[in-house]
């Protein structure tokens, strides 16, 4: 029996790229999950050799991929590295697959290109993303509502994140701490930032109350 025996269903290798994949239910978490999924098995890769390359166990990788557990912020942006996906197909946005209605609100209208999309992506260390557009994918782009607990933390101290392409980030409310190869800057609302996403970097919330920010990621 092979590593995926157990979690995945069998597919050929036909399979469609990770970024015109759906999840028919579960939200945006198991999307991801099974995004990943589509992708590691087209290009033959097993369970244990991810999570080897990774550095989790595969176990973990098995329940992520089910959307029974969550990433840290470092890790979701290390398997998109490893699977050589941008964001954009990792979260799988597409023209071509838009999200059914049942998963959006409209905010204005649907002929003004514009919607509220009402799931968050949560992540491990108490950080949640949000969609605010699907964009087209040639546009390399995420437009993202990022939200920090208490505490939260987008990677431990010692695995900065990193990725291809920069993030630009503007804080709406709250203070966000950011640790940009060793240099420590305190971002409070009002405040921007431009990050180089190949510079190892930390965002993380050390006061008592919500950060919320808007987050650009362009690769």
């Amino acid at each position: 029996m092979t590593d995926d025996a157990a979690s995945d269903d069998a597919t050929s290798n036909g399979t469609p790229r990770a970024s015109r994949r759906r999840a028919a239910a579960g939200g945006l978490g198991a999307s991801v999950g099974q995004n990943v999924r589509a992708e590691r098995k087209r290009q033959g890769i097993s369970v244990r050799e991810l999570a080897r390359r990774l550095g989790v166990s595969a176990s973990f990788l098995s329940q992520f991929e089910l959307g029974q557990s969550k990433a840290a912020v470092n890790t979701l942006f290390a398997i998109a590295s490893e699977l050589n996906l941008s964001l954009d197909e990792l979260l799988g946005s597409s023209v071509e697959a838009p999200r059914p209605s049942s998963e959006r609100r409209p905010a204005l209208s649907d002929k003004d290109g514009a919607a509220e999309f009402a799931e968050y992506l949560t992540l491990q260390n108490g950080v949640r993303w949000k969609r605010l557009a699907d964009t087209p994918p040639d546009h390399h782009v995420q437009f993202l509502l990022t939200e920090y607990e208490p505490g939260a933390d987008s990677a431990p101290g010692d695995a900065p994140q990193r990725h291809p392409g920069d993030d630009y980030g503007y804080v709406l409310e709250g203070t966000l701490t950011i640790e940009v190869d060793g240099t420590t800057r305190t971002l409070g609302a009002g405040e921007s930032i431009h990050l180089r996403g190949d510079v190892p970097h930390r965002l993380h919330n050390l006061s008592d109350e919500l950060v919320r920010a808007i987050w650009f990621v362009v690769s």
